[in-house]
């Protein structure tokens, strides 16, 4: 599949794709399993049936299973093989073998499943899991499903995005580090999945385990599931803040991780002067993951950071499925991860390489009290040129 790149998102068969952890793939998941019984939810049909238009979308641009089997690891999301005419297995998988589960083991591969249901338009179950004890994860056919219906609007336009620095009320930076050196240096590294039967077809890098995942499906398992507990009377402020915390936790793993890398000591550390130079320096590389451009605004150390992000790929995403909206705290993942940087640098010092555990992140980032703060003033969703977060104590 031809990659390519526009506005801070990277494409692959014309679909959005975007870097994540398989911690923030935990969280998520267990975020949207959190609506089970409500009477507007369906969490584990939402999980699985989400990918299903997106791989048959695919396959009626002429992509052969083989390709499909291929762009499953090139991804990062293992090992997968058809058995017989009914039967799939995944004897490698991000979802099985990389995933945190904090609660009691259960069938977890829903994504796979989705991913095979558009490869053959069958009703797929996971009969069997290794997070269950199973040797492989199996799944089955079950019946035919009818083509399955797009839940994506149209293409919104992408917009122009301005030099660091350069936008009107941008404050100047003093900074060493430079971006696109940065940019260019991440884009050799080897972000996929290898097909050879010595490998598991998993991507590891930065002390976790990536998955280059379709944007349009962490949209749609997110809003689908935001609105649902809506419906179902959860209060506003409650889910918003469960899905906050999703991208908090992701900046805490993938944000922090990438910060004790071996390749960041490499690449980035021997720029940096101040401790805000490492703030330049992680928005470099998370604007190579295809989230969108990051722009900081404004920073005052220990104090205020304002982050633009053009293009992000939550904005654009809710605009390819929902009419717009006139909420502007709605980009999750963004302000989540805006948040997770303030404490990152501020709070805990990831300089001094702590270790990043979950008892850690319950201790210093799961505080509300000790916490800094995060707005959403300007979202994509909502027509806004771009999405702005503004992280305060």
């Amino acid at each position: 599949m031809k990659i390519s790149s526009n506005g801070g998102q990277t494409f692959r068969g014309d679909l959005s794709r975007v870097f994540h952890c398989n911690h923030y793939n935990t969280f998520l998941q267990m975020t949207i399993l959190l609506s089970e019984g409500m009477p507007e939810c369906q969490p584990r049909r939402l999980l699985r049936d989400a990918a299903t238009p997106l791989i048959y979308q695919l396959t009626q641009h002429g992509y052969s299973t083989q390709e499909l089997l291929a762009e499953f690891t090139f991804c990062g999301f293992g090992k997968l093989r058809q058995v017989n005419a009914t039967t799939w297995e995944t004897p490698h998988s991000h979802y099985s073998e990389a995933i945190c589960l904090e609660d009691r083991p259960h069938h977890n591969c829903f994504f796979p499943a989705g991913y095979i249901q558009g490869l053959t338009g069958q009703e797929i179950e996971e009969v069997l899991c290794q997070i269950m004890g199973g040797e492989v994860d199996r799944f089955v056919a079950l019946k035919p499903i009818f083509p399955p219906l797009s839940y994506l609007l149209y293409d919104p336009p992408l917009s122009h995005v301005p030099a660091r620095f350069a936008f009107e009320g941008c404050q100047a930076f003093d900074t060493l580090v430079d971006e696109d050196e940065i940019r260019i240096t991440v884009a050799q590294f080897p972000l996929y999945g290898r097909d050879d039967p010595a490998e598991n077809g998993l991507i590891e890098a930065f002390g976790v385990v990536l998955t280059n995942q379709f944007a349009d499906y962490y949209n749609r398992i997110s809003y689908e599931t935001y609105f649902g507990m809506l419906t179902s009377g959860v209060p506003k402020e409650d889910v918003k803040e469960l899905f906050v915390q999703a991208g908090l936790y992701c900046a805490f793993f993938t944000a922090g991780g990438i910060m004790e890398s071996p390749e960041w000591y490499d690449l980035v550390v021997p720029h940096c002067r101040t401790r805000e130079d490492w703030l330049h320096g992680i928005i470099a590389v998370l604007n190579c993951l295809g989230w969108g451009t990051w722009r900081i605004e404004r920073m005052e150390p220990e104090s205020l950071l304002i982050i633009r992000v053009y293009n992000s790929y939550e904005g654009i995403g809710y605009l390819r499925m929902y009419p717009i909206t006139e909420e502007r705290n709605i980009s999750f993942l963004g302000m989540g991860g805006s948040l997770g940087l303030a404490h990152l640098l501020w709070k805990i010092d990831i300089r001094a390489r702590p270790s990043l555990t979950w008892d850690f992140y319950m201790k210093h980032f799961n505080n509300s009290a000790t916490n800094y703060k995060v707005t959403q003033t300007h979202a994509i969703a909502a027509g806004d040129e771009y999405d702005r977060f503004v992280v305060s104590r």
